[in-house]
């Protein structure tokens, strides 16, 4: 599996260097810089990565994580869709603490958003966002500890936690600690971290159709449901989101319809315009692979059993071909997403009633594509084969 920086993340350590939170940066497989790409960009990207990244490296994912957001992300009342108590919103120094800012700090407050100012300066425009601040973050290389102690005297209106950023060695961590400060973070203690990993992108595939079902007065959730499966690549992303431990499940989810339920259709809202910001696709693989799915749910369907879900065997059909359509090693990909036993089963060795569908399927597709002994095929199962390419195709030629 070919890996690629996902992001960057760096340790916070707690006064007795304990670890805390974790701040996580962009970082560009280009190498381009966050100020390139743009802020709200790069803030959509991490966030992204973050929670549909496949990696081995998961320390990031059990801890608060430090996120940097731009005045324009702030202002869209997008809202990240994490839940509040997983994330800290770090406001960056270069953001204008303007009167609409403030209001929508003050909204994303009320959600249960904790915030962070960042490189704190003491400037009294910022006033107004101490109220909503949980912690004020110091770049140490730019003050003295005189100016600090002075300016720590003054905010006696913050009642929250203080951290000491760009600690480069322990003097200077001891002598911050000693100043009242509760959070440390710099070289002294760790470097940022590259993650690295496989990063879903999910094509534009039925994209403006799923961003207008959403966001209807009142979205049809079974319709919404029906066309955000017609998309391989866009549900397998939001069964990897629903599934990582930014949403922890009792047990793990597999259908699209489940994945509406719990995100509800806000989240849900907010991930599609997401993963659409950052899609990208191979029309031929997702096509190949939904007619494989397809074809896998009109043949469960057709076996009349109470025990065989069509819409799981729809799903067994499009994780038999992730590795094709999303260009990752299935093995690592099924280790981050939980699959029920009778899945994993019917994927990698075609066991049971599910794995019969997918290898009748399989076979079909070998054959049609080779143009070999189609006089074996039975017409029913010819003519469903064809009936599926017919409308996947029809589906690919609307977009």
């Amino acid at each position: 599996m070919e890996s690629s920086p996902l992001l960057a993340a760096q340790p916070i350590y707690d006064r007795k260097n304990r670890f805390y939170a974790v701040e996580l940066l962009y970082r560009s497989a280009i190498h381009l810089s966050a100020e390139t790409v743009g802020d709200t960009a790069a803030t959509s990207e991490v966030v992204f990565n973050l929670c549909a990244g496949i990696t081995e490296q998961t320390t990031q994912y059990d801890a608060t994580a430090f996120i940097n957001v731009s005045s324009d992300f702030l202002l869209s009342q997008s809202f990240l869709p994490i839940e509040p108590d997983k994330v800290v919103i770090e406001l960056l120094e270069t953001i204008k603490p303007t009167r609409a800012v403030v209001n929508a700090v003050a909204r994303w407050h009320e959600k249960g958003f904790r915030f962070a100012l960042d490189d704190f300066e003491f400037d009294p425009a910022w006033e107004p966002l101490l109220k909503y601040a949980s912690y004020i973050k110091v770049d140490v290389s730019t003050v003295t500890i005189d100016q600090v102690r002075a300016f720590k005297q003054e905010t006696t209106t913050f009642k929250g936690k203080w951290l000491a950023e760009r600690v480069e060695d322990e003097a200077t961590k001891n002598a911050y600690e000693e100043l009242g400060f509760d959070l440390f973070q710099g070289y002294y203690f760790a470097k940022p971290e590259v993650i690295y990993g496989t990063r879903l992108e999910p094509s534009s595939l039925q994209l403006a159709k799923v961003l207008s079902l959403c966001f209807e007065k009142e979205p049809d959730l079974t319709e919404l449901s029906r066309v955000i499966s017609e998309d391989p690549k866009l549900s397998v992303s939001l069964l990897k989101i629903v599934n990582s431990p930014l949403y922890p499940t009792a047990s793990p989810i597999t259908r699209v319809k489940d994945v509406i339920m719990r995100l509800g259709i806000e989240k849900l809202r907010r991930w599609i315009a997401l993963i659409g910001s950052v899609a990208a696709s191979s029309q031929e693989a997702s096509r190949m692979v939904l007619v494989r799915a397809q074809m896998c749910y009109e043949l469960a369907k057709g076996q009349r059993n109470k025990d065989l879900d069509p819409d799981q065997c729809y799903f067994v059909g499009l994780l038999s071909g992730i590795d094709i359509m999303l260009g990752v090693d299935k093995k690592a990909f099924f280790e981050k997403l939980p699959l029920s036993p009778e899945t994993q089963a019917a994927v990698n060795n075609l066991k049971g009633p599910m794995g019969q569908c997918l290898s009748i399927a399989l076979k079909l597709e070998r054959l049609i594509q080779m143009k070999q002994r189609l006089e074996t095929i039975q017409p029913r199962l010819l003519s469903t084969y064809r009936s599926v390419s017919n409308n996947v195709q029809e589906l690919f030629n609307t977009i």
